[in-house]
Protein backbone atom coordinates (compact mmCIF):
# COMPACT_ATOMS: atom_id res chain seq x y z
CA UNK A 1 0.00 0.00 0.00
CA UNK A 2 1.42 3.08 -0.82
CA UNK A 3 1.60 6.25 0.91
CA UNK A 4 1.61 9.73 -0.50
CA UNK A 5 2.72 12.91 1.62
CA UNK A 6 0.82 15.71 -0.06
CA UNK A 7 0.90 18.84 2.25
CA UNK A 8 -0.21 22.10 0.63
CA UNK A 9 3.21 24.04 1.05
CA UNK A 10 2.47 27.88 -0.32
CA UNK A 11 -0.26 29.92 0.95
CA UNK A 12 -1.05 30.83 -2.42
CA UNK A 13 -2.77 27.77 -3.10
CA UNK A 14 -5.13 28.16 -0.35
CA UNK A 15 -8.75 29.10 -1.28
CA UNK A 16 -9.48 30.97 2.25
CA UNK A 17 -6.05 32.84 3.52
CA UNK A 18 -7.17 32.69 6.85
CA UNK A 19 -4.65 31.41 9.56
CA UNK A 20 -5.17 29.15 12.47
CA UNK A 21 -5.52 30.57 16.12
CA UNK A 22 -4.11 29.01 18.96
CA UNK A 23 -5.84 26.05 20.04
CA UNK A 24 -7.05 25.38 16.17
CA UNK A 25 -5.51 23.62 12.99
CA UNK A 26 -6.08 23.22 9.52
CA UNK A 27 -8.59 19.67 8.36
CA UNK A 28 -6.50 17.15 7.49
CA UNK A 29 -7.66 14.72 4.95
CA UNK A 30 -6.92 10.90 3.55
CA UNK A 31 -8.36 9.95 0.59
CA UNK A 32 -8.01 6.21 -0.49
CA UNK A 33 -8.11 4.54 -3.43
CA UNK A 34 -8.23 1.00 -2.82
CA UNK A 35 -9.65 -2.16 -4.71
CA UNK A 36 -11.68 -4.00 -2.08
CA UNK A 37 -11.64 -8.17 -2.21
CA UNK A 38 -14.57 -10.01 -1.86
CA UNK A 39 -13.79 -10.83 1.81
CA UNK A 40 -14.99 -8.57 4.86
CA UNK A 41 -12.13 -9.04 7.03
CA UNK A 42 -9.51 -8.97 4.60
CA UNK A 43 -10.99 -5.38 3.52
CA UNK A 44 -11.10 -4.24 7.28
CA UNK A 45 -7.82 -5.19 7.87
CA UNK A 46 -6.83 -2.62 4.95
CA UNK A 47 -8.83 -0.04 6.45
CA UNK A 48 -6.86 -0.11 9.56
CA UNK A 49 -3.73 -0.11 7.51
CA UNK A 50 -4.54 2.47 5.68
CA UNK A 51 -5.59 4.37 9.12
CA UNK A 52 -2.46 3.94 10.37
CA UNK A 53 -0.90 5.27 7.98
CA UNK A 54 -3.35 8.30 7.77
CA UNK A 55 -2.46 9.13 11.59
CA UNK A 56 1.28 8.92 10.90
CA UNK A 57 0.94 11.83 8.37
CA UNK A 58 -1.43 13.73 10.76
CA UNK A 59 -4.68 13.45 8.66
CA UNK A 60 -7.86 13.93 10.73
CA UNK A 61 -10.18 12.17 8.22
CA UNK A 62 -9.84 9.24 6.28
CA UNK A 63 -12.06 8.40 3.11
CA UNK A 64 -12.65 5.22 2.23
CA UNK A 65 -14.21 4.49 -1.36
CA UNK A 66 -17.97 3.24 -2.97
CA UNK A 67 -18.71 -0.75 -0.66
CA UNK A 68 -15.23 -0.65 0.22
CA UNK A 69 -16.32 -2.87 2.84
CA UNK A 70 -17.78 -5.45 0.63
CA UNK A 71 -16.43 -5.28 -2.89
CA UNK A 72 -19.82 -5.66 -5.56
CA UNK A 73 -19.37 -8.92 -7.51
CA UNK A 74 -22.88 -7.85 -9.82
CA UNK A 75 -21.93 -4.39 -10.35
CA UNK A 76 -21.91 -3.53 -13.83
CA UNK A 77 -23.76 -2.57 -17.17
CA UNK A 78 -26.96 -2.64 -17.80
CA UNK A 79 -26.41 -5.29 -19.73
CA UNK A 80 -25.60 -7.38 -17.05
CA UNK A 81 -28.11 -9.47 -14.81
CA UNK A 82 -26.71 -10.03 -11.61
CA UNK A 83 -26.03 -14.02 -10.92
CA UNK A 84 -28.28 -15.91 -8.07
CA UNK A 85 -24.63 -16.28 -6.75
CA UNK A 86 -23.44 -12.68 -6.91
CA UNK A 87 -26.98 -12.01 -5.47
CA UNK A 88 -26.40 -14.04 -2.65
CA UNK A 89 -23.02 -12.59 -1.37
CA UNK A 90 -24.65 -9.62 -1.34
CA UNK A 91 -27.05 -10.49 0.63
CA UNK A 92 -25.22 -12.63 3.07
CA UNK A 93 -22.38 -9.47 3.28
CA UNK A 94 -25.07 -6.93 3.85
CA UNK A 95 -24.61 -5.05 7.32
CA UNK A 96 -26.73 -2.94 9.94
CA UNK A 97 -25.29 0.46 10.39
CA UNK A 98 -24.65 0.63 13.43
CA UNK A 99 -23.55 -2.88 12.75
CA UNK A 100 -20.40 -5.22 13.26
CA UNK A 101 -18.07 -3.66 10.45
CA UNK A 102 -19.03 -0.34 12.33
CA UNK A 103 -18.39 -1.23 15.60
CA UNK A 104 -15.33 -2.80 14.66
CA UNK A 105 -14.32 0.84 12.63
CA UNK A 106 -15.08 2.84 15.33
CA UNK A 107 -13.10 0.98 18.17
CA UNK A 108 -10.08 1.60 15.49
CA UNK A 109 -11.23 5.14 14.90
CA UNK A 110 -11.05 5.41 18.70
CA UNK A 111 -7.73 4.24 18.89
CA UNK A 112 -5.80 6.23 16.26
CA UNK A 113 -8.65 9.32 16.95
CA UNK A 114 -9.48 9.45 13.75
CA UNK A 115 -13.00 9.91 11.47
CA UNK A 116 -14.02 7.84 8.45
CA UNK A 117 -16.37 7.72 5.82
CA UNK A 118 -16.33 4.19 4.02
CA UNK A 119 -19.35 2.38 1.90
CA UNK A 120 -21.05 -0.57 2.36
CA UNK A 121 -23.71 -2.78 1.32
CA UNK A 122 -26.43 -1.58 4.16
CA UNK A 123 -29.32 -4.45 5.45
CA UNK A 124 -32.29 -2.74 6.31
CA UNK A 125 -34.57 -3.30 8.75
CA UNK A 126 -36.75 -5.23 6.50
CA UNK A 127 -33.93 -6.63 4.94
CA UNK A 128 -33.41 -3.93 1.85
CA UNK A 129 -30.23 -3.26 0.83
CA UNK A 130 -28.62 -0.11 0.60
CA UNK A 131 -25.78 1.54 -1.36
CA UNK A 132 -24.33 3.51 1.79
CA UNK A 133 -21.86 5.79 2.75
CA UNK A 134 -20.80 6.37 6.58
CA UNK A 135 -19.23 8.92 8.59
CA UNK A 136 -18.02 7.83 11.97
CA UNK A 137 -15.56 8.37 14.39
CA UNK A 138 -14.23 7.62 17.85
CA UNK A 139 -17.54 8.65 19.78
CA UNK A 140 -19.59 6.19 17.15
CA UNK A 141 -21.33 6.24 14.04
CA UNK A 142 -22.67 10.11 13.38
CA UNK A 143 -24.44 9.32 10.19
CA UNK A 144 -25.09 7.64 6.97
CA UNK A 145 -26.17 8.46 3.38
CA UNK A 146 -28.31 5.58 1.26
CA UNK A 147 -27.39 6.52 -2.68
CA UNK A 148 -30.61 7.75 -3.89
CA UNK A 149 -29.63 8.54 -7.60
CA UNK A 150 -28.58 4.74 -8.66
CA UNK A 151 -26.36 4.27 -11.87
CA UNK A 152 -29.70 2.11 -13.22
CA UNK A 153 -31.31 1.75 -17.00
CA UNK A 154 -31.61 5.71 -17.16
CA UNK A 155 -27.77 6.21 -17.13
CA UNK A 156 -27.08 2.63 -18.30
CA UNK A 157 -25.96 0.28 -15.14
CA UNK A 158 -27.59 -2.16 -13.23
CA UNK A 159 -27.52 -0.80 -9.53
CA UNK A 160 -30.96 -0.87 -9.70
CA UNK A 161 -30.83 -4.90 -9.76
CA UNK A 162 -28.37 -4.96 -6.70
CA UNK A 163 -29.81 -1.90 -4.59
CA UNK A 164 -33.17 -0.21 -2.99
CA UNK A 165 -33.09 3.50 -3.68
CA UNK A 166 -31.74 5.58 -0.44
CA UNK A 167 -33.74 8.65 1.12
CA UNK A 168 -33.99 12.10 -0.82
CA UNK A 169 -32.69 14.03 1.70
CA UNK A 170 -29.19 15.88 1.61
CA UNK A 171 -27.03 14.06 3.59
CA UNK A 172 -25.37 16.72 5.77
CA UNK A 173 -23.60 15.14 8.84
CA UNK A 174 -22.78 17.31 11.98
CA UNK A 175 -18.99 16.42 12.75
CA UNK A 176 -16.46 17.95 15.16
CA UNK A 177 -14.64 18.40 11.58
CA UNK A 178 -17.31 20.86 10.62
CA UNK A 179 -21.02 19.90 8.30
CA UNK A 180 -20.17 16.78 6.29
CA UNK A 181 -22.08 16.66 3.28
CA UNK A 182 -21.83 12.83 2.01
CA UNK A 183 -22.96 11.83 -1.64
CA UNK A 184 -22.24 8.48 -3.73
CA UNK A 185 -20.46 8.45 -7.07
CA UNK A 186 -22.98 9.46 -9.51
CA UNK A 187 -24.30 11.49 -7.61
CA UNK A 188 -22.08 13.71 -8.27
CA UNK A 189 -23.37 14.39 -11.66
CA UNK A 190 -26.89 14.80 -10.92
CA UNK A 191 -27.29 17.99 -8.43
CA UNK A 192 -26.38 16.19 -5.02
CA UNK A 193 -23.38 19.04 -4.81
CA UNK A 194 -25.38 21.87 -4.97
CA UNK A 195 -28.24 20.98 -2.32
CA UNK A 196 -25.67 19.52 -0.41
CA UNK A 197 -23.91 22.90 -0.30
CA UNK A 198 -27.42 24.72 -0.03
CA UNK A 199 -28.33 22.54 3.16
CA UNK A 200 -25.23 23.88 5.13
CA UNK A 201 -21.96 21.38 4.36
CA UNK A 202 -18.98 22.70 5.05
CA UNK A 203 -17.10 20.74 2.46
CA UNK A 204 -18.25 17.60 0.27
CA UNK A 205 -17.01 14.08 0.67
CA UNK A 206 -17.91 11.34 -1.97
CA UNK A 207 -17.10 7.73 -2.56
CA UNK A 208 -17.03 5.95 -6.27
CA UNK A 209 -16.64 3.33 -8.73
CA UNK A 210 -15.90 5.39 -11.45
CA UNK A 211 -14.70 2.92 -14.01
CA UNK A 212 -12.27 2.85 -17.53
CA UNK A 213 -13.33 5.02 -20.18
CA UNK A 214 -15.34 7.95 -18.13
CA UNK A 215 -11.80 9.58 -16.85
CA UNK A 216 -12.70 12.71 -18.37
CA UNK A 217 -16.11 12.46 -16.75
CA UNK A 218 -14.35 12.02 -13.50
CA UNK A 219 -12.10 15.68 -13.66
CA UNK A 220 -15.23 17.20 -15.17
CA UNK A 221 -17.78 16.13 -12.14
CA UNK A 222 -14.59 16.16 -9.17
CA UNK A 223 -13.50 19.57 -10.05
CA UNK A 224 -16.70 21.43 -11.02
CA UNK A 225 -18.50 20.34 -8.49
CA UNK A 226 -15.71 22.05 -5.93
CA UNK A 227 -16.18 24.85 -8.51
CA UNK A 228 -19.99 25.37 -8.46
CA UNK A 229 -20.14 24.51 -4.51
CA UNK A 230 -17.40 26.73 -3.60
CA UNK A 231 -16.64 23.37 -1.20
CA UNK A 232 -13.51 21.30 -0.74
CA UNK A 233 -14.47 17.96 -2.26
CA UNK A 234 -12.83 14.62 -1.08
CA UNK A 235 -13.53 12.32 -3.87
CA UNK A 236 -12.42 8.39 -3.64
CA UNK A 237 -12.77 5.84 -5.95
CA UNK A 238 -11.71 1.91 -6.47
CA UNK A 239 -9.27 0.59 -8.70
CA UNK A 240 -9.07 -2.54 -10.74
CA UNK A 241 -11.79 -4.98 -11.15
CA UNK A 242 -15.02 -4.05 -9.56
CA UNK A 243 -18.16 -7.17 -10.29
CA UNK A 244 -17.89 -6.61 -14.46
CA UNK A 245 -16.21 -3.39 -15.05
CA UNK A 246 -12.69 -1.61 -14.21
CA UNK A 247 -12.22 1.22 -12.07
CA UNK A 248 -9.97 3.46 -12.02
CA UNK A 249 -8.47 5.53 -8.92
CA UNK A 250 -7.50 8.82 -9.07
CA UNK A 251 -8.80 9.41 -5.20
CA UNK A 252 -8.36 13.27 -4.98
CA UNK A 253 -8.96 16.63 -2.71
CA UNK A 254 -9.87 19.54 -4.89
CA UNK A 255 -10.00 22.76 -3.52
CA UNK A 256 -12.90 25.15 -4.05
CA UNK A 257 -11.18 26.66 -7.31
CA UNK A 258 -11.22 23.47 -8.75
CA UNK A 259 -7.61 22.58 -8.54
CA UNK A 260 -6.40 19.22 -7.17
CA UNK A 261 -4.57 19.81 -4.21
CA UNK A 262 -3.99 15.66 -4.30
CA UNK A 263 -4.25 12.64 -5.77
CA UNK A 264 -3.51 8.94 -5.40
CA UNK A 265 -3.23 8.59 -9.75
CA UNK A 266 -4.17 4.84 -10.89
CA UNK A 267 -2.63 2.88 -7.92
CA UNK A 268 -3.68 2.01 -4.62
CA UNK A 269 -3.09 3.84 -2.06
CA UNK A 270 -3.93 6.97 0.15
CA UNK A 271 -2.93 10.57 -0.43
CA UNK A 272 -2.90 13.27 2.69
CA UNK A 273 -3.27 16.89 2.29
CA UNK A 274 -4.70 20.03 4.51
CA UNK A 275 -7.66 22.24 3.38
CA UNK A 276 -8.01 25.46 4.93
CA UNK A 277 -11.17 24.58 7.07
CA UNK A 278 -10.45 25.57 10.59
CA UNK A 279 -11.17 22.69 13.23
CA UNK A 280 -10.33 22.63 17.21
CA UNK A 281 -7.24 21.59 16.95
CA UNK A 282 -7.94 18.70 19.81
CA UNK A 283 -11.23 18.26 18.07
Amino acid sequence: MNCCEAPITGAQKFYRLISPAVGKKWLRVAAVTMNAKTNVEANLQAMHTYMDQALTNGADLVVFPEVALQQCPPWGNISHTPTSQEMAYVRQTAETVPGPSTSNLVAKASEVKLYVVFGLTEKGDAGQLYNTSVLLGPQGVLGKHRKYHLWDDTYGGNEAEIWQLGTNAPAVVESPLGKVGLLICIEQALGEDTRLANAGADFLVSGSLWFTGQEGSWDQYTKGDAIETKRWYVATDQVGPVGHLITIGRSRVVDPLGRIVCDTGAKEGLVVCSMDLIIDANR
